[in-house]
């Protein structure tokens, strides 16, 4: 009698066990609900603060993509994810987000499908991805690619959560939305900036200002001290940026992310010898200006003799 008790009792826990398992993955989503391989390409800046630099250790087979930061590390706007795909490797299968997707390649030559068209974007091309895009990127290359992604807004803390499989259809004037950056040339001006995606060159529709800033040595990109009512991020990729924020003076190399949270003062300047080149993001992009709003820090009143 004692061991049918057991037995009866053992198979009840086994069964509520499945139950279990079976009411989490309806809750959470299956792997079935994401595109294949995801899980495995992502992982989580462990790096806080205003500052941080790309995650750099060797890199195996697979494509790593490393979020610098987002809202379960201290962005609560979008994410911005740093992307290396080594030779021959895919990124996940075709699939849509909620939210507007950018690619700014970096280095190599990255293969990009929109819908059921093929591009390949080579350094300083930003492919735009609208929100309910299909698309997938990979690297048919011989040689390494990397590249800086933006997800903008963010209605969800898990980045995994919000891809979702689609299959191939048609976007029109899919071609419109591989931007390439022109070269600088001598312009003889202090600082130079190219925008690759806004509200006034996307008819609205984009929540990002993506653009890549240039500064000679002794200047600055910007007003002088200033907040802005939204988050703001640069990529560092050439020469060294000084950036003041709040009361603090960081010296930020390349490869590395500066987060300037809504509300914080800051401005940035090329006090070095070679020109200083970053990405500049406004997540989101606000609709009206004033974008800018300026700042002045004044010494404390010298109280009167007593």
């Amino acid at each position: 009698m004692k061991l049918q008790t057991k037995s009866f009792l053992a198979g009840w826990v086994l069964l509520a066990s499945a139950i279990m398992v079976i009411a989490f993955h309806a809750q959470t989503g299956s792997a079935q609900s994401e595109p294949k391989g995801v899980a495995r390409l992502y992982h989580m800046s462990m790096v806080r603060g205003p500052l941080r630099p790309v995650d750099q250790s060797p890199l195996g087979k697979d494509v790593s993509s490393e979020i610098l930061a987002g809202p379960a590390n201290g962005l609560d706007s979008g994410f911005v994810i740093y992307t290396r795909m080594p030779a021959g490797s895919r990124g996940p299968a075709m699939y849509t987000l909620p939210a507007d997707h950018t690619y700014l390649v970096l280095s190599g030559q990255m293969n990009v499908q929109l819908g059921t068209d093929k591009f390949v974007a080579g350094p300083d091309t930003l492919v735009l991805v609208h929100a309910g895009v299909p698309h997938e990127a990979w690297n048919a290359g011989s040689a390494p690619v990397t590249a800086l992604e933006v997800v903008t807004p963010a209605p969800s803390r898990d980045l995994m959560s919000m891809m979702k499989p689609a299959e191939p259809r048609k976007i029109d004037n899919a071609a419109s939305f591989i931007r390439h950056a022109m070269p600088i040339g001598n312009t003889g001006k202090g600082t130079n900036s190219q925008p690759l995606a806004a509200r006034a060159t996307d008819s609205g529709d984009s929540h990002l200002q993506e653009r890549i800033d240039n500064a000679n040595p002794g200047f600055g990109v910007g007003p002088g001290l200033h907040v802005h009512p939204f988050n703001q991020v640069y990529f560092v990729l050439a020469g060294t940026m000084t950036l003041q924020y709040g009361v603090d003076t960081y010296q930020v190399q390349p490869n590395t992310l500066a987060v300037i949270q809504t509300g914080v003062v800051h401005y940035n300047k090329n006090n070095g010898t070679v020109p200083e080149r970053h990405v500049t993001l406004l997540m989101p992009e606000p609709e009206k200006e004033p974008f800018d709003l300026p700042v002045e820090f004044k010494p404390a009143p010298v109280r009167p003799a007593q």
